[in-house]
Parts: structure tokens; C-alpha cells; sequence
């Protein structure tokens, strides 16, 4: 099993291929490395949903060559719910129009990958790094804020990840964080939830990485008002 190369990094400038790519049939997901849980909320559709937070591991088929495939994503589609289903690859543009905020997506998960290696916590780290994609591409306020806005997030045990992310949505805005060469690709499905492809560098590149993105140092230190459980 092989995890695709999905994100062009600062340190690896890949690209993913166009729309020609094979579909991609999802069996299964899990949480990697684990979720937290907590409320989110999309004012304009009141829209209210108890979730796990965290990053996937989606599990399938490649449709062109039957070998069995991995990727690991964050989701960008609160509407649906994931579940099994032909994926295809697409623009980010997709989902989410704002060239600001596809450079400011690209930035956050340039970072995040090194980010979760070097964490104590990693399913809080992966957490957070979740918890500011919602954010960059469901806010249409003019500041990231979890208490106010468009979209917005409480409770659950995952208080601690919206402090990170709120830091991490700091250094994409003011340009603390550089945005890298590349693009995003998202996985993406009419009838199950999008997913954002993370950045999954081979074990040997992490000090590359780590080191071209300088966090070394900052990380020593559709539905209505119901509430429902889904996975996101």
C-alpha cells in the first residue's frame, strides 16, 4: 500500500496530475494519528454537527490499476457526511473559489505534516490543523475566530487544538509562515464529504522538511439546526 504524494511543500515543490488521473473507489477511513471531538457551526444554514477532528487515512482502490491506495486528508466539506464512494481528483477551486484562501490552505498544510511529527500530542496537533482548514474555507468574515463569524467551534475535549489553530491561522495571515510553490488537490465526491490531500513526505525527508519550513523552534515550544454525530 502506497501513500500518494499529494501537496507541494516549501521543501518539495510536487504537483499532483490534472483531472486525466484515475477515480479512485474509498473502502474505508480511519483517524491518523486519532480525533478529538467538539461542536461546529455554519451560521448561514444554521447548521449545527457534533464531530470527531482530526486528520483521515482513506483507504481504496485505484480504478485504472485495481492496486490498493492510501491518502491522508483533512476534511473542506462539512455538508456531507464521508463514507464509501468513488473519489476523483479535482481543483481545489472545487469547493473552495477564493484564491486567498487556497494560498492560505496551501501555507497551513505545507506546514502541518512536520507540524504532527514533531508533536507530543499529535491527535491534538492533527486536530488543529483540521480545525483551521474549516476555518479558512467557511469563514467569510474579515478575521479567523472560532467564537464569531460563519464558521465557528466549541466544546468537546478539543479547547486546546483551537488555541493551536488559532496560532497556526496567525502565522498563515500575517506571513510568519511562507506559502510555498504548488497547489492543492482535493479528493472529491458529488455524494460523500471532499477531502484535502495532505503532504506525505518519506521518513528520510523530515529533517529537509523540517528544516525548510523552520518550525523546529515554534514547535518545541446541509442540514438544518439539529445536531447529529458525523465524521469530519
Amino acid at each position: 500500500m502506497r501513500i500518494k504524494l499529494a501537496l507541494a511543500t516549501a521543501a518539495l515543490a510536487l504537483a499532483l496530475p490534472g483531472s486525466a488521473e484515475a477515480a479512485y473507489q474509498i473502502n474505508s477511513y480511519n483517524w491518523a494519528p486519532g480525533s478529538l471531538t467538539g461542536t461546529i457551526k455554519y451560521t448561514p444554514t444554521n447548521l449545527s454537527l457534533n464531530v470527531g477532528i482530526g486528520r483521515f487515512r482513506l483507504n481504496g482502490t485505484d480504478l485504472a490499476t485495481g492496486k490498493a491506495t492510501s491518502f491522508l486528508t483533512y476534511c473542506v466539506d462539512i455538508f456531507h457526511t464521508l463514507q464509501p464512494a468513488v473519489f476523483d481528483f479535482a481543483s481545489v477551486s472545487t469547493l473552495v473559489p477564493n484564491a486567498t484562501k487556497q494560498n492560505q490552505l496551501l501555507t497551513l498544510l505545507a506546514h502541518a505534516d512536520p507540524l504532527i511529527a514533531l508533536s507530543s500530542n499529535k491527535a491534538e496537533t492533527a486536530a488543529a490543523v483540521q480545525l483551521a482548514v474549516w476555518e479558512i474555507a467557511n469563514e467569510t468574515g474579515p478575521t479567523y475566530d472560532f467564537a464569531t463569524g460563519t464558521f465557528r467551534s466549541s466544546g468537546g475535549n478539543s479547547d486546546g487544538a483551537r488555541a493551536l489553530a488559532t496560532s497556526y491561522l496567525g502565522k498563515v495571515t500575517s506571513g510568519a509562515w511562507a506559502a510555498p510553490t504548488g497547489q492543492l488537490k482535493l479528493l472529491y465526491s458529488p455524494n460523500s464529504q471532499s477531502q484535502l490531500l495532505s503532504s506525505v513526505p518519506e521518513p528520510a525527508t523530515w529533517s529537509l522538511m523540517i528544516g525548510g519550513l523552520g518550525v523546529v523552534g515554534g514547535m518545541a515550544r446541509r442540514r438544518s439546526a439539529r445536531t447529529r454525530i458525523v465524521l469530519a
